[in-house]
């Protein structure tokens, strides 16, 4: 199933929304990480919390600068996901939690198609696309 999101100029690095295919009723969130894009259920594996809509960030990694003081400092500035409910943390190009786990979050394709695509796709005909103007985001669900 492919699904358009929009126009890529309406996801701007940095940018993310939900959408709500059919077949997904929770949504899926799309991101613009860095000008790529990911895809990631609107679901928290810890306890069903809308995930996609919890605060992107980075994180806190640990630097053992000797041996008496850990140092803290902000790394991954917008390529992590703040769960709303509990504050889990998730890397949204892998859908991996930060901490030991076997637990992750489904994520899905992300494909730019051309604009032409997405008229010819809302008219319902398959087409592959021969020129490029401008892009649209889609999913292959």
């Amino acid at each position: 199933m492919r699904y358009v999101v929009g126009a890529v100029a309406d996801l701007p690095p940095g940018s993310s929304t939900v959408v709500y295919p059919d077949k997904v009723k929770s949504g899926i969130g799309v991101f613009n990480v860095g000008g790529q894009f990911y895809a990631l259920k609107n679901t928290c594996p810890h306890m069903g919390g809308p995930l996609c809509k919890g605060r992107v960030r980075g994180t806190t990694e640990a630097d053992a600068t000797d041996e008496e003081r850990v140092g803290m400092h902000w790394v991954r500035e917008g390529e992590i996901i703040a769960c709303p409910w509990h504050h889990w943390e998730f890397d949204i190009r892998t859908g991996r939690t930060l901490f030991a786990s076997r637990q992750r979050v489904r994520s899905y394709p992300v494909t730019i198609e051309p604009l032409e695509v997405l008229e010819r796709l809302k008219k319902g005909v398959e087409t592959i696309p021969v020129s490029v103007e401008g892009a649209t985001v889609v999913l292959d669900i």
